[in-house]
């Protein structure tokens, strides 16, 4: 179960109480800090004894920055209840809705046995009916049995069926039940968080405007792409260009809102952005997203440069296609490839060049008009951390809604395949096998992986994986012995290859029929990176490199749905 009858996502709340009290006691803790600053202030400016312009003008500038205070301090009373009035609704409505998610899981497993209980005695019923023996015997005819043992025989079955379909009814009336108190305490949950998303967003009057405070609480507290497309429908054009200019940083990244919009927005983040020193890495990465941008077409549909531990990205590539700010229009009309590039280990917005020409090579050698993107959504592990497949979890949630905003961004009939290496596959398997459908991926390539879970996403990890609808490939180089270590020491050991219906390709080079050579992928690397350190250049070749053979056999998944060259050939 993944959706309540409403359509509301049967998912564990996330709260904290005690973070929230502890959030809630430290406001106050500057509520108070900033009263004191005031107070001493104010008798600085009241009784500050003494004459001369040094102290009036001392006296001045106390006054001065005691009322600049004000400001703050009631913006951290309003935040403090914010808080508070939020976390007494999570506790009372999402602990409850919490609680009542094991009744509905039990409801539900009872009205499927009972169900089948009934599909049982139905079958029976129809058997026994069916029988010669019953043939005779409701005929009329004499028969070896006695006419007493086969009526009573043919009132258990029915008395059977009657049974099971009022324990069936029953079962069901119970399962409704349950799902309404349980969407009765999600809503009240909902409406918590819609109410605190709205205060939030009105609680500093310099940034949001009350004429926008409904807006854009709306679109925060959309549940889904879908629905936050069919709120920005019902912006007027004004509107939609109001919210690009003054909220870039929040419509830049919300699946939903149509790409041309989100370009303008996060390339008016990017321009921003450029004109301020922030230090390194991060000039260097607005820097070279910049000359993507403006150079190579590289259009950033999400970017967030400051949120996480490293700046986050998404640039899109489109055969054909260059961005006008005076006229934007829909980037993927008349697109029929989707694409999407998903990096490992250490992979960032900052490294956009190779990525970019992975693109752009793609869209060159596909049939049709090709887009692709290169994703770069989440913060990737280290040599430290890439052991676990928490980053993954964190990445593949963030890769789930992407992929749904693309999905309903992508034309009708157009194909969409997910490219994943390394740590990237760990990711990109994570978010495809968890989902209730296949988030509109046809086809999802392993490339050197540093290995899969089983764990799936959500309260019930133990589901395991369904991979419905989504063809699999993967390859890993001859010399590729770093993904064979992130399968060893880590929480995601298991091998793509073994995974029902895959289909394995070569990338350990190969001479074609016409005399022409497909190089091999020499390490780990996509970009002709040797194994170890990563980034070292030792070698041409890797596994996105154009002309190698790994490169031609995902052009060929792509343009006919299978490898020019296979294990088994």
């Amino acid at each position: 179960m993944t959706t309540s009858p409403k359509g509301h996502p049967f998912e564990h709340i996330d709260y904290d109480v005690g973070q929230m009290n502890s959030l809630h006691g430290h406001l106050e803790d500057a509520a108070d800090e900033v009263a004191t600053m005031q107070l001493v202030l104010r008798n600085l400016t009241d009784n500050l004894e003494g004459r001369g312009q040094a102290l009036d003008r001392a006296k001045s500038m106390a006054g001065d920055v005691a009322a600049a205070f004000a400001s703050p301090a009631a913006r951290i009373r309003r935040i403090k209840g914010i808080v508070l009035a939020y976390g007494r609704g999570a506790e009372e409505h999402g602990g409850r809705a919490n609680q009542l998610m094991a009744t509905v899981t039990a409801a539900q497993a009872s009205a499927e046995t009972a169900r089948a209980d009934l599909t049982d005695a139905q079958t029976e019923l129809s058997t026994w009916q069916r029988s010669d023996e019953y043939a005779a015997w409701s005929s009329g005819e004499e028969t070896a049995t006695p006419s007493t043992s086969l009526r009573a025989r043919d009132e258990r079955y029915r008395e059977a069926v009657s049974s099971a379909q009022t324990s069936s009814s029953s079962a069901s009336a119970d399962l409704e039940e349950a799902w309404a108190s349980w969407e009765r305490s999600f809503e009240s949950w909902d409406d918590a968080y819609a109410r605190a998303v709205t205060a939030l967003a009105s609680v500093d009057d310099d940034y949001v405007s009350a004429a926008d405070v409904a807006t854009l609480a709306s679109l925060a507290d959309a549940d889904s792409p879908a629905e936050v497309a069919a709120i920005w429908d019902t912006l007027t054009d004004a509107q939609k260009e109001h919210c690009i200019q003054t909220y870039p940083g929040f419509i830049g990244n919300l699946e939903g809102v149509p790409y041309e919009y989100r370009i303008a927005a996060n390339t008016r983040m990017l321009e921003q952005a450029d004109g301020v020193e922030w230090g390194e890495p991060l000039d260097t990465t607005i820097d070279r997203l910049l000359t993507e941008y403006r150079e190579r077409d590289g259009l950033p549909i999400a970017l967030n440069l400051w949120d996480k531990n490293q700046p986050t990205a998404a640039v899109l590539y489109v055969d054909g296609y260059s961005f006008d700010p005076e006229n934007p229009t829909d980037p993927l009309n008349g697109v029929e490839n989707l694409n999407v590039l998903i990096g490992g280990m250490m992979s960032e917005a900052g490294q956009i060049r190779d990525w970019s020409q992975s693109a752009r090579d793609l869209n060159a050698v596909t049939n049709g008009k090709s887009a692709t993107i290169a994703w770069f959504g989440y913060d990737t592990p280290n040599f430290a951390t890439v052991g676990s497949s928490e980053q993954a979890r964190v990445g593949a949630e963030l890769l789930t809604n992407a992929l749904r905003g693309l999905d309903l961004a992508a034309p009708e009939g157009a194909r969409t395949t997910v490219i994943a290496h390394s740590y990237g596959t760990t990711t990109a398997f994570l978010a495809v096998g968890s989902a209730s459908d296949n988030l509109g991926v046809d086809n999802l390539i392993s490339l050197g992986s540093a290995g899969l879970t089983d764990q799936a996403l959500g309260e019930d990890p133990g589901r395991g994986m369904d991979f419905s609808g989504t063809a699999l490939f993967a390859t890993r180089g001859p010399n590729d012995w770093v993904s064979l270590l992130g399968r060893t020491f880590s929480d995601h050991s298991i091998d793509p290859d073994s995974l029902e219906g895959v289909t394995t390709f070569q990338s350990d080079g190969e001479h074609l029929a016409d005399g022409s050579y497909l190089d091999y992928t020499p390490g780990h690397g996509t970009h002709s990176e040797a194994n170890l350190p990563i980034g070292a250049v030792v070698n041409d070749g890797g596994y996105l490199q154009d002309g190698s053979e790994s490169f031609a056999n995902i052009a060929n998944i792509i343009n006919y749905g299978e490898p020019l060259t296979t294990d088994d050939r």
